[in-house]
């Protein structure tokens, strides 16, 4: 009896360890806050439940369509280092991608008026982008999605088309939908469900040159647990099977 509850212990300890406290409850992050605008390539972090979000701006010089033939499955550290360090701004409607020059009305959004601008959010753990909250849009704004994959693989995941008005969705294509929320003309709320696979960074882009932009308002996240902590749940399990077993069989060599 001493011994099975030993390794009952034991199993419960494993258990304990390999499940992190965050593995099967929803992160939603809100970005929006106090207007301020970022150094050159400062990240903006923010942490909840123990996962911690890290967002920072950049450009690049191709065409989106061009960027994704070039870069889609690259080395994310290399594509990252053809890219322009650029500023977060961040609004009570969320954050965008800001640069010297920029107009003022296209300098708290991710936009491709000019150079092409990116939002790169960096998680501090593997993690599913369940839903992404998009704030003082207009109709013609558009959305180009990309993953970092644990081995650093940068993919893109496709975009929501256009967004296109109250009643309507985004015509999502390869993920789960999208919806109007709120607003009129050049503030409006969308909601995209996403429920991608795990990947440590996402970066937010426009589908289209030319094309106004977003402010990312907000952001859910499913913390994953890595293969070694399932391989340690697993192995505990086995452990607790383990001794049941023997129990059983003591009890039957004992009666």
């Amino acid at each position: 009896m001493f011994r099975f509850a030993t390794v009952a212990a034991a199993t419960a300890a494993v258990l304990a360890l390999s499940v992190p406290a965050s593995a099967s409850a929803a992160v939603t992050f809100n970005l929006g806050g106090a207007s301020t605008t970022l150094a050159t390539g400062a990240a903006l972090t923010q942490t909840q439940s123990g996962v911690t979000v890290s967002a920072t701006g950049y450009t690049f010089a191709a065409s989106p369509l061009s960027f994704q033939t070039l870069m889609d499955g690259a080395d994310a550290a290399m594509v990252l280092s053809t890219l322009t360090a650029k500023s977060i701004r961040r609004e009570a409607a969320g954050i965008g991608v800001c640069w010297q020059g920029e107009a003022p009305n296209q300098c708290n959004q991710v936009d491709a008026d000019g150079p092409n601008e990116i939002l790169r959010i960096v998680v501090s753990e593997g993690v599913s982008l369940l839903t992404a909250t998009f704030d003082r849009v207009d109709n013609n704004d558009t959305l180009k999605l990309y993953g970092v994959t644990m081995d650093n693989k940068l993919v893109h995941l496709g975009y929501g088309g256009i967004f296109d008005g109250p009643g309507t969705t985004m015509g999502i294509t390869g993920a789960g939908g999208g919806a109007w929320l709120s607003g009129t003309g050049e503030d409006q709320v969308y909601k995209v469900t996403l429920n991608t696979g795990v990947y440590k960074e996402f970066w937010f882009g426009n589908n289209n040159d030319s094309a106004d932009g977003y402010r990312l308002d907000s952001i859910s996240l499913a913390p994953v647990p890595e293969p070694a902590s399932w391989a340690l749940m697993i192995a505990g399990f086995g452990l607790s099977g383990a001794a049941l077993r023997r129990r059983r069989t003591l009890g039957a060599t004992a009666a």
